[in-house]
């Protein structure tokens, strides 16, 4: 079955989650027998680490990188032939030029060509708030054609939304599978993580209020270590962060190590006592994922989908306000060593068990082959 996955950054680009996410998505799918096809552009990729301006085989399938961050002229022509030759269209997000081209260029050419559509967290009210007037004319005309797409959600969140938005649609509601990393046999240190973008709807002004509140933090050896950087728009809340750590004496607390990847990625999960995710809103959050592989709890905040981390007992599914962020950082700077050892083996058990791409490919094959969007 032969599958097209335009997406406007792929593997090895590390802009956002969905680069790793369909990659691991598209290699277990071609393991099984599938044919998946993605044109991507070089967002996020230095020009060493692919080849650009054809199609290539790889694990992951066939794959065209542009050699522009930008759609391209070649990108537009690989688009037209792969939506021409697929069995099915996988959209992975709303706004994407790509998304949107393949959208409405394989429903005025193609119109009974099956479409699923993950959306990405892209329907949320504050995400819909960046350059809304765009997005509503948008999301105008989705409506007007998008009645056969099945739309795919990773939450029960983000199933609403879509509902509001497509009430006519169909959903189908899976959670993002990983790849598991081999787990690194390191020691945990004193580190509280954050993994993710610098952007202010990760809340990230929140955390630092909560660490300065916490009697706790500042008179431990733990420290909050900041890894991720942000995009050239959202230099402004970089500066308000650093600000801010000045202004709450928390110079020699907080550590920004930029923007990691790979080993190093995988390091930092592993040797790290918690991760923390307290942002507005996600739609999933991958970062979540790839540290409880290695072993790590997470504290979540209640606008992101982790409740199944206290489920699991591997972390807490909290409000993202200042004063309940320093209670769970003074409880787990406290916690009985027993317990947390506990939470280190629940949160393998529970990517094994829920988030394993390669016990849970089947899942997707069984929409892919059975889905009937006509």
């Amino acid at each position: 079955m032969n599958i097209f996955f335009p997406i406007g950054a792929f593997y090895p680009s590390q802009i956002g989650g969905p680069c790793n996410t369909v990659y691991w998505h598209t290699s277990a799918l071609k393991l099984k027998g599938m044919t998946p096809q993605v044109v991507t552009t070089s967002l996020g990729i230095h020009s060493n680490h692919v080849s650009f301006e054809k199609m290539q085989e790889l694990e992951c399938g066939n794959v065209f990188y542009g050699k522009s961050p930008a759609i391209s002229a070649a990108v537009i022509k690989r688009m037209r032939e792969g939506i021409q030759s697929a069995d099915l269209i996988h959209l992975n997000s709303l706004f994407n030029t790509l998304s949107i081209f393949s959208f409405f260029y394989s429903k005025i050419l193609y119109p009974k060509k099956k479409v699923i559509w993950s959306v990405r967290g892209e329907l949320n009210g504050t995400a819909l708030g960046f350059s809304s007037w765009k997005k509503k004319i948008l999301l105008f005309f989705y409506r007007k054609l998008s009645h056969q797409v099945l739309f795919h959600s990773t939450s029960d969140k983000e199933t609403r939304e879509i509902i509001t938005h497509f009430p006519a649609s169909k959903v189908v509601q899976l959670p993002n599978f990983i790849q598991p990393h081999e787990k690194l046999e390191v020691d945990h240190e004193k580190i509280f993580l954050y993994v993710g973008r610098i952007h202010p709807i990760k809340a990230l002004d929140k955390l630092i209020e909560g660490f300065a509140a916490s009697a706790e933090f500042k008179l431990s050896d733990f420290k909050l270590v900041l890894v991720g950087k942000h995009e050239e728009r959202h230099q402004y809340y970089d500066a308000e962060l650093k600000k801010k750590i000045k202004e709450l004496n928390l110079v020699d607390k907080v550590e920004w190590r930029g923007h990691l990847k790979g080993l190093d990625k995988e390091r930092a999960y592993a040797s790290a006592y918690a991760l923390w995710l307290v942002s507005e809103t996600e739609n999933f959050g991958n970062v979540v994922v790839e540290s409880l592989n290695q072993g790590t709890p997470v504290i979540a905040a209640k606008g992101t989908p982790w409740s199944v981390l206290e489920d699991y007992q591997c972390g807490w599914h909290i409000d993202n306000d200042p004063k309940t962020i320093a209670e769970y950082v003074d409880l787990m700077i406290n916690i009985d060593k027993n317990k947390y050892a506990a939470m280190r083996t629940n949160a393998q058990k529970l990517v094994k068990e829920e988030f394993d791409v390669n016990h849970h490919i089947d899942q997707w094959i069984k929409i892919y082959k059975n889905e009937n969007t006509e």
